[in-house]
């Protein structure tokens, strides 16, 4: 406030100083420094450093402005107009690689088009009896080298013809393999209990699934074999040329063989029925009887002998027959044997 009222009055004396100096017709002068006569002279002069003080003051009491920042101006263009534009020329630059490319097939087709035309002027000159030059390559080919490529390319050609009439014949052999192979497997799925049968596994393909379950086959025809057929065939080599004198004891065995084998293949059926369910612990005999062992008998349960069932049947036909033991006494899960 008081540098506000500090410049009227700086003003006013410099105003009342050029008035004065006009009227005695002197300039008013800045100097560093005042020599006594100019002091004591009534002449007003301000010092250099006075002056810049004030101007100084003055200045420090204008507030300074504040720039603004300078805004960058965006160009405002959108993404996606940016990626359009990008996706443009891509196609554009594939586009004309496409055009390219086949404007070099188009040249190489035109340049193999001549070179054939060459080559049939050159046979029809040959031909005619004339000798015409080629200007391409140094080294002339005669009429009679050319017909000798033309044959073997001939003979080539009757080779490759040869080799894919092979071909389509063992093509048709393999359809035929193919369609026999379809016919055999739709016929096996419809004759056998395939999910039934021991190491059925759906994970595996239907050739490992079929070659399991004819290995399950060949096991338990190996199995009725050694334990069943191979013993009534001896019985029956033994006493083939003296039927009559067969014992007793070899008579009720071959009865008790043939049964035992019966009822096997009883069971075997309800691999191969699908009128008769399969479960319970028939399978886990199954496979214990296809990995080489024999029935285990906690696999078996006892015959029920109060409600009645089917085993029950059998078990008093085979009393009254005077049979207690079986090589094989199972059917339908029910040991037939005496408890």
């Amino acid at each position: 406030m008081r540098y506000k009222i500090l410049f009227p009055i700086f003003f006013l004396l410099l105003s009342v100083n050029l008035c004065a100096q006009q009227t005695d017709k002197k300039m008013i002068r800045v100097a560093d420094t005042l020599t006594a006569q100019e002091k004591s002279n009534a002449n007003r002069i301000i010092l250099r450093s006075e002056l810049d003080s004030l101007i100084k003051l003055y200045n420090d009491s204008i507030p300074a402005k504040i720039q603004e920042p300078v805004k960058k101006t965006s160009l405002g263009i959108p993404l996606y107009f940016i990626i359009s534009a990008i996706a443009v020329l891509l196609i554009i630059a594939f586009l004309l690689y496409l055009l390219f490319s086949n404007q070099r097939k188009f040249n190489d087709e035109v340049a193999g088009l001549n070179k054939q035309l060459q080559y049939l002027e050159f046979i029809t000159a040959s031909a005619n009896g004339a000798s015409p030059s080629t200007t391409k390559g140094k080294n002339k080919t005669t009429a009679q080298g050319l017909e000798t490529k033309i044959s073997e390319l001939n003979l080539h050609v009757d080779k490759l013809k040869q080799e894919n009439q092979g071909l389509e014949q063992l093509l048709k052999e393999y359809n035929g393999i193919k369609q026999d192979y379809d016919a055999i497997s739709r016929k096996i799925a419809g004759g056998y209990k395939v999910k039934s049968y021991p190491g059925y596994d759906k994970t595996k393909s239907e050739t490992e699934t079929l070659q399991k379950l004819l290995e399950t086959e060949k096991a338990l025809a190996a199995y009725a074999y050694e334990n069943f057929f191979k013993p009534v065939i001896a019985i029956a080599d033994t006493n083939k040329n003296n039927p009559a004198g067969m014992s007793k004891e070899e008579n009720d065995k071959m009865v008790e063989l043939l049964i035992s084998l019966s009822l096997f293949y009883i069971e075997y059926l309800y691999l191969r029925i699908h009128d008769l369910s399969f479960g319970g612990t028939m399978g886990d005999r199954i496979r214990g009887i296809a990995d080489g062992a024999t029935v285990d008998p906690a696999l078996l349960k006892k015959l029920n002998k109060e409600h009645g069932s089917r085993a029950l049947v059998l078990r008093m036909v085979l009393d009254k027959a005077g049979i207690h033991q079986l090589s094989y006494p199972v059917f339908d899960e029910t040991s037939l044997n005496n408890p």
